[in-house]
């Protein structure tokens, strides 16, 4: 057919069959193992905020992720460490401090 990539427009099953050991993921933790544990996306994605937080300020890293509002951004950051806690304790509690200190340097209201 004239135009046709013949790629498939299907979504995967989500009964699709997985190779034993192969990674799983339900909504960004991996549930792989005995315990949950973050992606390294996920991470990737919070570490990202918390750097350019600190080096450019909260005003122009709100604007350079496209965020309507510094309020928003800080509490989709909030959001993700709240998360973060719920999935792997051990690694979102010193990224919590971090952020913490983040805001109390640029001046914002601790939650």
């Amino acid at each position: 057919m004239p135009g046709d990539s013949g790629a498939s427009s299907e979504a995967p099953s989500p009964r699709d069959v997985r190779e034993p050991g192969a990674r799983r993921s339900v909504l960004g933790p991996l549930v792989d193992g005995d315990t949950l544990r973050l992606t390294g996306d996920f991470e990737s994605r919070v570490r990202g905020h918390l750097h350019g937080i600190e080096r450019f300020g909260i005003r122009a890293h709100q604007q350079h992720r496209g965020f309507a509002s510094m309020a928003g951004l800080v509490n989709h950051v909030d959001g993700l460490i709240a998360y973060a806690l719920g999935a792997e304790p051990a690694w979102a509690r010193p990224v919590r401090e971090r952020w913490r200190a983040v805001l109390r340097e640029q001046g914002w209201p601790l939650p």
